[in-house]
């Protein structure tokens, strides 16, 4: 039986698992399998941090990012800032099979997207709205307290039939923050990497700790010489936390704006995960029997 392993973050991403499984029975190459696992996310107006549904920023838009990465020629496709398309994680694929670029931004990816026939539609719902209205009026001021208010990304890696490993991410990134901000979601090495010679990860929690250690490639990285994807991602964080805790209380993280985790599979289709607080569970399925689990990461330093 050909091997092949999907996984994706947060038990939201049991959702994708199950979309994706299905298609790497199928067959399918893991650009396929990652875009649709992902879209079913995005579509979901339950999840408020991906897609239809994710809260606003500060000014009441919600701003989508988004990146798939092929691990047979290290090719990416990411937007970022992108408003009104339910599923960016498909204008991440145009511009990965369509353009010569790596990154789109705001108006020109969704003007690159109107041309390629994706449609637009509302982001917002009545819940993200009204959780929106809710934390703005907690929030009269603009201090630096009003930043820790969820993040969570989509992440989805993937080992398919044919052995290529793929990478995609989707989030809609800190509620109320700036118009115009983006994290690692959409930043390879960051956010999400993936080489077919080593093995993929991606990143969830906040982006701006997960981008100053480029965490998804110091992984891999760690992956290529020989660490199990477990080691990998215990290691490659807890140098972080220790580099970082020397100015920022990031060990066994509690507020929003310190909390990091992160997901791998290498090109066996071994999954580990880890997390520097108590609370990150993760999705997968084996082809080996095809059942999906979800699973709490370790907790790094304990």
């Amino acid at each position: 039986m050909q091997k092949w392993a999907i996984a994706a973050t947060w038990p939201f991403g049991r959702r994708a698992v199950e979309v994706g499984s299905r298609l790497l029975d199928e067959e399918r190459n893991g650009i396929d399998v990652v875009e649709q696992a992902i879209r079913a996310v995005e579509l979901d107006p339950t999840v408020d941090s991906v897609g239809v549904g994710g809260i606003p920023n500060y000014e009441g838009e919600v701003e989508l990012d988004a990146a798939l990465m092929r691990g047979k020629d290290l090719a990416i496709g990411a937007v970022a800032g992108v408003k009104s398309f339910p599923n960016p994680i498909s204008i991440a694929r145009l511009v990965l099979e369509k353009t010569p670029h790596h990154l789109m931004v705001g108006d020109g990816a969704e003007r690159y997207a109107d041309a390629h026939g994706l449609k637009r539609d509302s982001l917002l719902t009545s819940s993200s709205l009204e959780k929106w209205k809710k934390r703005r009026q907690r929030q009269v001021q603009i201090t630096d307290e009003r930043w820790g208010t969820g993040h969570d990304t989509v992440g989805v890696v993937v080992l398919d039939k044919a052995g290529g490993i793929t990478a995609g991410t989707s989030t809609s990134g800190l509620a109320l923050k700036l118009p115009g901000r983006v994290g690692d979601s959409p930043l390879p090495g960051s956010g999400l990497y993936a080489d077919d010679t080593a093995g993929a990860a991606v990143a969830t929690g906040c982006g701006e700790l997960i981008m100053r250690g480029c965490l998804s490639y110091a992984i891999v990285e760690l992956m290529r010489s020989g660490a199990t994807p477990q080691q990998a991602c215990a290691d490659a964080l807890g140098r972080l936390v220790a580099r970082l805790e020397k100015e920022i209380p990031v060990r066994n993280a509690h507020q929003d704006m310190t909390k990091m985790a992160v997901l791998a599979m290498d090109r066996d289709g071994n999954i580990g995960a880890a997390a520097n607080h108590a609370d990150f569970d993760f999705a997968y399925c084996l082809a080996e029997d095809r059942e999906v689990r979800l699973e709490r990461a370790k907790m790094i330093g304990v």
